[in-house]
């Protein structure tokens, strides 16, 4: 008996869409029609949805629309249906592509109901010209759209009207007039105790210790009582740190200026970039302080210096982290210096690294160099071996791999030689869609064979990478009586400290040799 057909419905509405089409383009109109549509002309089905609400088609960064494509690439649907083209993308080149090569090698049929598209009626050639047209157009809107919003934006900032998505911590938007910020006073006492603790010449790093201790509420806690905001917190709990405290110390929105053009955008749904910040726009006198200006101007005076770097920095930094928080460890550079961690001052937290001192830890990880070399000695023929038979299966699948590569181009000119004998009625229809029906299934063949071998050469090349430089080598030819940089590049992935007495190190180097790089013969026929 058949199995089920897979069918995935997909529905996309981006905050862009004209008020005009909020309706029609919702996304419970969009499901009610895929539904229709999938009950109306298919039978024995099982349905699965996914949908991206809020989310710009100019891109694939959608939650709903990647877990819908690793379906698709793990082979479980076998058709998906949108609303119309620009409801799953209006990039008009990755358009082309799933369309033209993607979904056909995956064997999937694609569905765009109001534009009357079906990829079932394209088995073996191109779209027609109106749906390369639509997909165009789809384009040309995003890019349009995108281009008057942000003019748009840019104006009424200008203007002094506030028109940002979300507001500065201590304000709130005026429910009458969504242009207008007005003070949230729980929050705006939170923000001057901040700037007076500062005045009196408290760190940054000592009012986050002292707000966690008090059990104060962050930001992103205050916003989430007020419903603007959902957020999971990674530790089990939400923290102030000195960062968020430095954050609040450098808006000039507490002084009542309405600061804007601070980034930019190189492309449309590009990634946006950070401004100089002389280049940023600010409009004076905007809104409402919660600082006066004085003693904004006198914090900033005092902040920015930072003090000369007389330390070379140590190679463990980086590589190195809190057994119980994962933070990045640091070193004070005392006289005998240690690393600590630096969230145990923050947090309070007495599970974090206290203390352990520099010279141990690098003693401690000369000798566990030394016993690794030793290992090291035992496999490294064992290595070579296996990195020659890999070398010689990767030449051997890459010649295999072109040579299928170039029968498929001569099927490809075969076909195209198919259609010219029918034009010129050397060759009848039913003889030139049988011999085109040949030549396409053997193309098809080739390219799975392609795409076979292709992932055998990503998978070779993997593990012919994993060889790496040689620790018992290295050893020998090197004098060691320090963790070197290039030591610590080479061959130390990580270390986990908990104490002095418990310290886990992942080498970057071969502790044994893995059966999977044993390499092994790939049948393709």
């Amino acid at each position: 008996m058949k199995n089920k057909m897979i069918i995935a419905i997909y529905m996309r509405l981006s905050q862009d869409d004209g008020d005009f089409e909020a309706e029609s383009n919702s996304i419970a109109n969009q499901r009610d029609l895929l539904l229709s549509y999938a009950a109306k002309h298919f039978e024995n089905y099982d349905l699965l949805e996914f949908k991206d609400d809020g989310y710009t088609g100019a891109n694939f960064n959608r939650p709903g629309v990647s877990k819908l494509l690793d379906k698709v690439r793990n082979g479980k649907i076998d058709c998906i249906i949108v609303k119309d083209l620009s409801r799953f993308s209006r990039d008009y080149i990755e358009m082309g592509a799933y369309l033209e090569q993607i979904f056909p090698f995956s064997g999937v049929r694609f569905i765009a109901v109001n534009d009357g598209y079906d990829s079932d009626r394209y088995k073996g050639d191109v779209a027609g010209l109106d749906t390369s047209f639509i997909t165009l157009m789809n384009d040309f809107y995003c890019k349009d759209i995108s281009v008057k919003v942000k003019s748009a934006l840019k104006v009424k900032k200008e203007k002094g009207i506030y028109a940002n998505g979300s507001c500065t911590f201590g304000y709130r938007k005026d429910e009458a007039d969504r242009h207008k910020l007005l003070i949230v006073e729980e929050e705006a006492a939170v923000v001057k105790r901040i700037f007076e603790m500062t005045l009196e010449g408290a760190s940054s790093n000592q009012i986050a210790k002292q707000f966690n201790a008090e059990g104060i509420k962050t930001p992103i806690e205050y916003k989430m009582e007020r419903g603007i905001a959902s957020m999971r917190p990674k530790a089990g709990h939400f923290e102030w740190s000195a960062s968020t405290i430095c954050q609040i110390l450098r808006n000039a929105t507490y002084v009542g200026d309405f600061v804007y053009d601070k980034y930019e955008t190189p492309e449309v749904s590009g990634k946006a970039k950070l401004k100089p910040r002389n280049e940023w726009k600010i409009f004076k006198n905007h809104h409402e302080a919660i600082i006066d200006r004085k003693t904004f101007a006198q914090i900033q005076s005092g902040r920015g210096i930072k003090k000369a770097v007389r330390y070379k920095r140590h190679p463990l930094i980086g590589k190195i982290e809190c057994g119980c928080c994962h933070k990045s460890l640091r070193i004070e550079r005392t006289k005998n210096p240690y690393f600590l961690c630096p969230n145990r001052y923050v947090t309070r937290n007495e599970g974090c690294v206290y203390r352990v001192n520099v010279q141990f830890l690098e003693q401690y990880l000369l000798f566990e160099l030394q016993e690794e070399a030793e290992k090291q000695a035992d496999i490294q023929s064992a290595c070579k071996d296996a990195k020659n038979r890999i070398e010689q299966e990767l030449k051997d699948v890459s010649s295999r791999r072109k040579q299928i590569c170039r029968k498929r181009k001569e099927l490809q000119e075969a076909q195209s030689g198919l259609y010219e004998a029918y034009v010129f009625k050397r060759k009848s229809r039913e003889q030139y869609r049988k011999e085109k029906q040949e030549v396409q299934d053997e193309i098809e063949r080739c390219m799975e064979k392609e795409n076979l071998l292709g992932v055998r050469i990503k998978a070779l090349e993997e593990k012919s990478a994993e060889m790496r430089s040689n620790v018992y080598e290295y050893l020998q030819k090197h004098s060691v009586a320090e963790i070197s940089q290039e030591m610590a590049e080479l061959f130390i992935k990580r270390i986990v400290v908990y104490d002095e007495c418990n310290i886990e190190v992942e080498w970057n180097f071969l502790e044994n040799l893995p059966e999977k790089l044993l390499p092994y013969q790939l049948a393709i026929t």
